[in-house]
């Protein structure tokens, strides 16, 4: 199944777990109860309570499980323009839309 990580709210338990991959630079914030977090590609877990969340940084797959029983919020964060990408739009509005005779 393909969930669409931009605003996800999911209940997961000891036996059903949730796993997913390709999340990088989504929000896992635990809203109820508790779950442990294990990445393939990172050699910690992490384990959530109520009211804490986390910035998934890597692609990898993810396993999450409830314990015993929890509510998860997946949330992908807005684009934010870094300098680099302010500095290239107004280089766009300034300068590329010279006309040249």
């Amino acid at each position: 199944m393909n969930i669409k990580l931009s605003n996800t709210i999911i209940q997961v338990t000891e036996t059903n777990k949730v796993s997913f991959s390709k999340a990088r630079n989504t929000r896992l914030e635990c809203l109820e109860g508790s779950i442990w977090l294990t990445f393939d590609d990172l050699e910690a877990d992490f384990l959530l309570v109520a009211g804490e969340h986390l910035l998934i940084t890597g692609n990898g797959l993810a396993l999450i499980s409830g314990l015993p029983f929890a509510k998860i919020s997946l949330t992908t964060p807005a684009i934010q323009l870094t300098a680099f990408s302010r500095l290239l739009s107004w280089i766009n509005d300034h300068f590329l839309n010279l006309i040249v005779v």
